[in-house]
C-alpha cells in the first residue's frame, strides 16, 4: 500500500513538472541569458578599472625613478678615485690603532 501511495504521488509530481517545465525551461533559458550579459558588462568595466590603474602605476614608477636619477645625479659631487684593488687603503682615513 506504502509503494502504490509513493508511485502514485511520484507520479503526480511528475506529470505537474512536465507540464511547467517548458515555461520553466525558457525561464531558465532567459535568466540565464540576462546573468550572462550582466557578467560580460561587469568584466568589461573591471578590465577597464584595472587597465586605468596599471597605467598609473606606470607611470607613478617612471616618475619615481626619474625623481630617483635626478637625486642621484644632484648628490653625486664625489671624483671617482682609484678603487683599491688589494684593500690596503680601504682604512686610510682612519687612524691606525697600532700606532
Amino acid at each position: 500500500m506504502n509503494r502504490l501511495i509513493a508511485t502514485t504521488f511520484a507520479a503526480i509530481t511528475l506529470t505537474g513538472l512536465a507540464a511547467c517545465s517548458e515555461q520553466t525551461q525558457e525561464d531558465a533559458s532567459r535568466t540565464a541569458d540576462l546573468v550572462g550579459d550582466d557578467i560580460e558588462a561587469n568584466a568589461a568595466v573591471a578590465g577597464e578599472v584595472l587597465e586605468e590603474g596599471a597605467k598609473e602605476a606606470a607611470g607613478a614608477v617612471a616618475e619615481g625613478a626619474s625623481n630617483l636619477e635626478h637625486q642621484i645625479e644632484e648628490g653625486d659631487t664625489e671624483s671617482p678615485g682609484p678603487a683599491p684593488v688589494l684593500g690596503d687603503e680601504l682604512n686610510a682615513d682612519q687612524a691606525d690603532p697600532n700606532e
